[in-house]
């Protein structure tokens, strides 16, 4: 791949955003990059450092879907840039990488499963928080209602 733009990145350097949307993925050449789902808020969660010769942003090239992760630089890096039209030729190049490229995949997959279960979990948690705020309510509603009668029946 002689023509693959070759970019750097210094430590801290955010290379994608979560929520934005790329027509680009990239290959480590050197140096590392950490990957997090809601970069800098309190839910931060970091999904993995990923180093040499490996490869993301995968999604942004195979589909139009916004970004899923935000890509921010470990260190200093060195990235190949890969665009949906050079996309078959970096397969057929670099074989090994589109192992990776499903590997990926499947993990950020599982990891959007789990993040959805947690997310149906707390939803469910504060049903149940509501539901017994409600019933708190309602028992305090009928106590003052009661006490009301028997107030003005006495």
């Amino acid at each position: 791949m002689e023509n693959a733009a070759m970019m750097k990145f210094h430590a801290d350097d955010i290379i994608m955003k979560e929520g934005g949307t790329y027509e680009e993925m990239y290959k480590i050449i050197s140096g590392s990059v950490a990957v997090y789902i809601r970069y800098g808020e309190k839910e931060e969660h970091l999904i993995g450092i990923y180093s040499k010769s490996k490869c993301f942003g995968e999604t942004n090239v195979l589909s139009d879907q916004p970004n899923i992760y935000t890509v921010v630089a470990y260190d200093d890096v060195l990235l190949m840039r890969i665009t949906r039209d050079s996309l078959e030729e970096f397969i057929r190049n670099n074989p090994r990488n589109a192992i990776d490229i499903m590997q990926n995949m499947v993990h950020t997959n599982m990891l959007m499963q789990k993040n959805i279960n947690l997310l149906l979990d707390d939803l469910y948690e504060k049903q149940d928080i509501n539901k017994k705020r409600t019933e708190d309510i309602k028992n305090k509603i009928r106590q003052y209602r009661i006490s009301g009668l028997n107030h003005w029946e006495a």
